[in-house]
């Protein structure tokens, strides 16, 4: 089994943190849902790692990263997330996420097409602004 390295990065005035198979191969980001953190993605990444360095932020407010009392919306999720994909220099990534995930990838999708190869979206949260708050 080959071991994964950890680390973290400066974004948008959090830090995240992260899990990433490496290697010189295609970069595929995984997003998680609300209440998890990167590390569920773990038995997936081992069944992809051969094809893909795999990263798995920790959204924040979640695992190992940072917890503002603020910034929460999807927007700022988004945000973080292409942040993370700058700080890391990956180009062209894929992103799968699932759920609240799912929905910041589909933001990350809408608001910058040409920075991403793919998108993947497993059982996304669609929600209207007043139950975005709400969550």
């Amino acid at each position: 089994m080959t071991a994964w390295a950890t680390g973290t990065c400066q974004v948008n005035g959090v830090t995240l943190h992260f899990t990433r198979t490496g290697g010189a191969k295609p970069a595929l980001v995984l997003l998680h849902g609300l209440g998890l953190d990167g590390s569920c993605w773990s038995p997936n990444a081992r069944a992809l790692e051969a094809g893909f360095d795999v990263v798995m932020p920790d959204g924040r407010g979640h695992g190992s990263s940072s917890t503002p009392a603020t910034g929460y919306t999807y927007e700022q999720l988004a945000a973080d997330v292409v942040g993370l994909i700058h700080g890391l220099a990956l180009a062209s990534p894929i992103i799968l996420g699932h759920s609240m995930g799912g929905l910041t990838a589909a933001v990350v999708a809408a608001h910058h097409p040409t920075l991403l190869r793919g998108l993947v979206l497993v059982d996304p949260t669609f929600l209207g602004l007043e139950s975005q708050r709400d969550v």
